[in-house]
């Protein structure tokens, strides 16, 4: 077995990247893509718009199409929407150029989410020069169910994801290709007023990257200067956007953490990049060279073990307890239902190690230990603000980078990249296997729908038509009252009007109720099909089913039923009929 130092490094992904592509090679890239795009548009077939907050994106972007700017005051639950438009400009741009806005807000955002497989095989395809590795690669992007169902939604997350994965890209030319910065300043600005948490999470992942690289290297690499002011700038840029101009992302997301006082882990940043520079500063005096030994076919199952133990056990974990940084435990169910993705995943414990011989290699292996340190500091610190699974999309890109070099080295070490036909077999089983439960069942991870059927737009626009009051009802559907038809909606914060056993419990939260367009009185109820199936309040707690008191209430005094669609039922609250007015 052979050690070589990692300054050595590209020693066994040696061979210098060919100009233009093979066909067989593109064409397979565009059968990837065109199987991510299917799937990010497949829940279309059941709903007219899959997302549980895409009517308040309907009525930023239709506000944007009627007036020409994003206005700040916003009686909508995600008040720091209208300070990070990026999205609603993308949407309302492709109206103008003659698509429909509801069609809009539909296909381009998936549709550019069925890019980001692209640019991983770009990112693989730089650091180990293999185009089946890079292939493996996006296509795990392509089908994994955390990417493929959560890209889906035409969310400013999705178009904050892929400028962070260009970035990444960008990156790893910037230190030949000073041209760059061409590239990179505008796509960074573009990502700063697009999506705060991908902002955030590209710099913890440049970051760590940069300092592990760094540790294991004895000298530094041509053009790390370059690097170190890039993260600056991606830095100083996102924490200027944040404080100086996102008003109410600063009133109402940073302050919202676990610690007193607030400000403490904005604080703690400067200190901890002190902290990382000086450990860099003093690995430069050491004389000691990291030299990993090349792994061997033993070593590389070993490592596929592993890592498919490892998902288990974290898996597990959620069955057990609960999803990090939230209260939501899973079913037992998804440890059969998504095997074929975790087998697919797992790959990346047998190619983890041959990415310390590839240029990029280590600063990649960086990017996924970022994300975990920043998982954890999240569900610590901060819950709300630094959402643990949120990052989970991240780390399947950072993963699927070893998942393809794991798979190209399973290969060649068993001697079976002659065998071509079972190799293509083994890939085509896992990559259709992962599709196939990349849109689970409802019930599965959450119990409640994310989309939005025909019957519950056609009740929302029946609100905004008729009803005069502030409306309760969930998250789900608050937004579609709030977004179609333009009514008042109470969102998460008057639970009781929907899960009391009764009046007399929900009375003192309906007459006054902390709704985003103000203090207010509950008028109307709307009940539906999908929120009896699961109260959706919050992402971080359970959707529990609407028990049969709760639904029975609104037979009696002060409801009156003014709407049954048989879907939904819309209930006035007479209070007149209540005993007593409000307080």
């Amino acid at each position: 077995m052979r050690s070589v130092p990692i300054e050595d490094n590209n020693l066994f992904y040696g061979r210098p990247i060919a100009r233009g592509m093979r066909k067989s090679t593109a064409s397979s890239l565009l059968a990837v893509i065109v199987l991510g795009l299917t799937l990010r548009l497949s829940p279309l077939t059941r709903f007219v718009y899959f997302g549980s907050d895409v009517g308040e994106y309907y009525r930023i972007s239709r506000g944007l199409l009627a007036t020409g700017q994003v206005a700040l005051p916003y009686p909508g639950w995600g008040a720091t929407y209208p300070y990070f438009p990026g999205m609603f400009f993308l949407v309302a741009g492709t109206s103008l150029g003659g698509l429909e806005l509801s069609g809009s807000l539909d296909l381009v955002v998936p549709a550019l989410a069925a890019l980001i497989p692209a640019i991983v095989f770009l990112l693989a395809a730089r650091l180990v020069h293999e185009d089946r590795a890079a292939l493996l690669a996006a296509a795990v992007v392509a089908v994994a169910m955390p990417h493929a169902f959560q890209t889906a939604h035409a969310i400013p997350a999705t178009v904050g994801e892929f400028l962070a994965v260009a970035a990444l890209l960008l990156w790893l030319r910037l230190p030949r290709d000073p041209r760059t910065w061409g590239l990179l300043v505008p796509l960074t600005l573009a990502l700063i007023v697009t999506h705060h948490l991908s902002a955030y999470i590209l710099l913890v992942m440049l970051l760590i990257g940069l300092v592990l690289r760094s540790l294991m290297r004895s000298d530094a690499e041509p053009g790390v200067r370059a690097q170190i002011a890039y993260v600056g700038f991606l830095a100083v840029g996102s924490l200027a956007f944040w404080l100086g101009y996102a008003k109410t992302f600063r009133t109402s997301i940073l302050m919202d953490v676990d610690v007193e006082p607030w400000w403490l882990p904005l604080a703690a940043f400067p200190i901890l990049v002190g902290v990382l520079a000086g450990a860099v500063l003093i690995r430069r005096r050491l004389s000691w060279r990291y030299r990993p030994p090349y792994p061997t076919l033993r070593h590389a199952l070993g490592g596929y073990a592993v890592a498919l133990g490892a998902i288990y056990a974290i898996l597990g974990s959620a069955v057990v307890f609960r999803i990090l940084g939230t209260a939501i435990r899973l079913s037992p169910d998804v440890l059969w239902y998504f095997f074929p993705f975790f087998a697919f995943l797992a790959l990346c414990g047998a190619g983890r190690k041959h990415l310390d011989f590839a240029r990029g290699g280590l600063e990649s292996g960086g990017w996924f230990l970022g994300l975990v340190l920043s998982a954890a500091f999240g569900a610590v610190v901060a819950p709300r603000v630094i959402i643990p699974y949120r990052h989970v999309e991240y780390m399947v890109v950072a993963l699927a980078l070893p998942v393809g070099s794991g798979f190209a080295r399973l290969l060649d070490l068993g001697d079976l990249g002659r065998r071509r036909l079972a190799a293509a077999g083994v890939a085509g089983l896992l990559v259709v296997g992962t599709a196939l439960s990349a849109f689970p069942p409802t019930g599965l991870l959450v119990n409640y729908e994310e989309g939005a059927r025909p019957a519950a737009l056609d009740v929302s626009y029946w609100v905004g038509a008729n009803a005069d009051g502030l409306v309760a009802t969930d998250h789900r559907a608050s937004t579609l009252v709030f977004g179609f038809g333009g009514a008042d909606a109470t969102w998460d914060t008057a639970p009781l009007s929907i899960e009391a056993p009764d009046f007399a419990t929900a009375r003192a939260e309906m007459c006054r109720v902390g709704a985003p367009s103000g203090d207010r009185r509950v008028d109307y109820v709307l009940i539906d099909a999908d929120l009896a199936r699961g109260v959706q309040l919050s992402p971080f707690t359970p959707a529990v089913p609407l028990s049969e008191p709760a639904r029975a209430k609104f037979s009696d005094p002060p409801y009156q039923k003014v709407y049954d669609s048989g879907y939904a039922q819309v209930y006035f609250v007479n209070w007149g009929l209540s005993g007593a007015p409000c307080p």
